[in-house]
């Protein structure tokens, strides 16, 4: 049941998408046959470069929007409702084997889809006004932007790897304050 509103979330998007996409074929369509591009060439290709340009976002939210919740998805690692496992899973309900919170792991996640959209969206706006620019200042601000991006994902990938080391030492060293430990006590005996 509680996957009817999810499924019925994805399929409205899609038509959504769809439906802009014809749209915004039909509208180019007229444009290309009505408009006057003799004197107008400039106005109409910069309407269409929006209108396009446009539809590209639309779409890559959507898709980062659906990659984003199906990432997510494997946070639940093999986990049931009530730890009984269906009995069409192979696998027996289980706890990830790495120490992470919920709360990194999904700010984390958050921040590389929010970071690409982000660079894809100043692509396509770069794209747009790419005749008021000119050909030179779009590539430089292209090549700037994935540049910039590319940095910051491998800045952001050695954070995440920092944090989760972090919160993997407090993990051990709390399982080791929680139970006394064997070697430390066979050492203090032979050693006295």
């Amino acid at each position: 049941m509680a996957d009817q509103p999810n499924n019925a979330a994805r399929w409205i998007s899609s038509v959504v998408v769809l439906a802009l996409l014809l749209v915004t074929g039909i509208a180019s369509a007229i444009i290309w046959w009505t408009g006057d591009w003799e004197h107008h060439a400039w106005g109409l290709t910069l309407t269409l470069r929006i209108l396009w340009g446009v539809w590209i976002v639309i779409a890559l939210v959507t898709v980062l929007t659906r990659v984003t919740i199906f990432g997510w998805s494997f946070r639940r690692y093999f986990r049931w409702a009530g730890d009984k496992m269906p009995e069409w899973a192979r696998f027996r309900p289980s706890k990830a084997p790495w120490s992470k919170s919920g709360k990194a792991s999904f700010s984390f996640t958050v921040v590389n889809v929010a970071l690409f959209g982000l660079c894809a969206v100043a692509s396509a706006v770069m794209w747009i006004l790419v005749d008021v620019t000119g050909e030179w200042v779009f590539w430089l601000v292209f090549k700037i932007i994935w540049a910039s991006w590319w940095v910051l994902q491998i800045t952001l990938v050695l954070v995440r790897v920092a944090v989760f080391g972090v919160q993997r030492q407090k993990e051990l060293l709390e399982q080791n304050n929680a139970e006394p430990s064997l070697v430390g006590g066979e050492r203090s005996e032979s050693n006295p």
